[in-house]
């Protein structure tokens, strides 16, 4: 019954991590990562209809994508859930003409407390600068005064070096494209 539900929660949150956002559009060459917990290993994608099994296969709960323009790194998209379905969130960094992470807007789902918090940050010399934080309703989509409460957020990456997928940011990503898939440890 768990892998199941694992089945159908990562098909749920496979679809929150790459639905189109008008903020972040593909602009070239797109990889795909995921997080194999299983083997306790990283694992690039070259193609969505692999990653995409993958995701389903492995019942990965950390995924994401770099979306890349002119050879340049532009986006990281990840995506981070629990395997009860409670909570998801979502981040999507942007980076500057250097390969600087330059902002972060990261949108936390609470499915019992029906709660979405969409936080803005500005991140600069290795600082995070909040923006703005807007709360709504998750189900409504309306305003809300409810903040997320007693949930401890995943970490705020604020350099490029510090994401656990690092790798195919830079050495690995030609050879992602090449093989049209590679793991690391």
């Amino acid at each position: 019954m768990r892998c199941m539900g694992s089945l159908v929660f990562a098909t749920v949150v496979l679809n929150l991590a790459f639905a189109g956002s008008a903020d972040n559009p593909h602009t070239g060459k797109f990889l795909y990562f995921l997080k194999d917990d299983l083997s306790q290993q990283w694992c690039a994608y070259a193609g969505e209809t692999e990653f995409k099994t993958q995701v389903k296969d492995r019942a990965a709960f950390v995924l994401g994508g770099a979306d890349y323009a002119d050879g340049h790194l532009v986006a990281v998209h990840l995506t981070q859930a629990d395997d009860t379905g409670d909570w998801v969130v979502k981040d999507d960094y942007t980076f500057d003409k250097d390969g600087n992470i330059e902002s972060l807007k990261r949108t936390i789902n609470i499915v019992p407390e029906d709660t979405s918090e969409e936080q803005r940050f500005i991140i600069k010399n290795g600082k995070v600068l909040p923006q703005s934080n807007v709360l709504r309703k998750l189900h409504l989509g309306k305003a809300s005064q409810k903040s997320v409460t007693g949930f401890d957020a995943p970490r705020i990456i604020t350099i490029a070096a510090d994401f656990p997928f690092s790798e195919f940011l830079g050495s690995k990503r030609d050879e992602v494209w090449s093989k049209g898939s590679v793991c690391v440890p």
